[in-house]
């Protein structure tokens, strides 16, 4: 009798999906903002699975060519994405030719959490204060520049929200990269950039340049005397580098659900949580629906923002 209680116990204990190693795809190149985010969490997420989650970096077409590879691949929970704000928010506005559709190709796992832009000036050349700049701009438009890492980036976007939202009109200043638009700010070579948190912190802990506001819901742990935009009046300016989770679209209802009980339990640790937020990752922990509505809702509010601006499409 004893036997057969555990026999029945062991038949009802469904088995783990993952046998193999499982990849995850991050649409970047290593040492990036996502793949910093990325290797805590595959870390965990592989001692949760019992198997090794391997980061398989795939750089190309801001993100794309690592999302069209993904939404291709065998819908088995053996081949993940690391999706972004890029790749499930602006590029579908920004490119005629993705690769892949950002909604019906993926099934949604989960939403992990962000980083916020920062407006920064030179501490030395730049403006003193937010209404400095704003008048500034007004008295002489498209004067004072701002630099981003490239056209359709999260720090060009953010500054056509500022532009919008401020009533003003600045000259962008696209390049190859954030950092070095990041050198040229430090130059005094332009006026000013919206930068991540993460990456625009050291400087300005050194002293070498001068925070005016976070384009976020809320104040940045790490910057807590700097206000957001919505604090000064300006609540559109919103703009982050996001990342999350998704398997290709036909996988399994059993492994999603395992996948997603596995990042809850992850995204819960303390050492998980350290590792993101010492990476300026504000946690937002979105699973199932919820994370596909925030990525609809994203692609519907970058799409207006690019056809507003009249950026033009790759």
């Amino acid at each position: 009798m004893a036997g057969s209680m555990v026999a029945g116990g062991l038949w009802a204990q469904a088995p783990r999906y993952a046998q193999r190693p499982v990849r995850l795809i991050v649409p970047f190149a290593p040492g990036g903002a996502i793949d910093a985010m990325a290797r805590p969490v595959a870390h965990a997420l592989g001692r949760e699975l019992g198997q090794s989650v391997i980061v398989e970096n795939k750089p190309g077409a801001a993100g794309n060519i690592g999302a069209a590879a993904v939404a291709k691949a065998p819908p088995d929970g053996y081949t993940l994405l690391v999706g972004t704000s890029a790749t499930h928010g602006a590029n579908p506005s920004l490119f005629t030719k993705l690769g892949y559709d950002p909604i019906a190709d993926f099934e949604f796992l989960s939403l992990w959490g962000a980083v916020p832009n920062v407006l920064v000036v030179n501490a030395t050349g730049g403006p003193k204060s937010l209404d400095d700049l704003i008048a500034a701009a007004r008295q002489d438009p498209g004067k004072l520049s701002y630099g981003s890492a490239g056209t359709g980036t999260s720090l060009h976007l953010a500054g056509v929200l500022f532009e919008k939202a401020a009533k003003v009109k600045l000259m962008h200043v696209p390049y190859k990269g954030g950092s070095p638009a990041a050198t040229d700010l430090l130059g005094n070579n332009i006026t000013m950039m919206f930068d991540t948190v993460s990456v625009a912190l050291p400087n300005l802990r050194a002293g070498n340049l001068r925070a005016f506001a976070v384009a976020a819901q809320q104040r940045h742990f790490a910057l807590p005397d700097v206000p957001t935009f919505a604090e000064l009046g300006m609540p559109s300016v919103i703009a982050a580098t996001w990342a999350g989770m998704f398997a290709p679209r036909g996988t399994p209802a059993a492994v999603v659900q395992e996948l997603n009980a596995a990042l809850a339990k992850v995204l819960k640790e303390k050492s998980v949580q350290d590792a993101l937020r010492a990476n300026g990752v504000q946690l937002m922990p979105l699973q199932g629906e919820r994370f596909h509505s925030f990525v609809s809702a994203e692609i519907d509010r970058w799409g207006q923002v690019v056809r507003e601006a009249k950026i033009p499409a790759e």
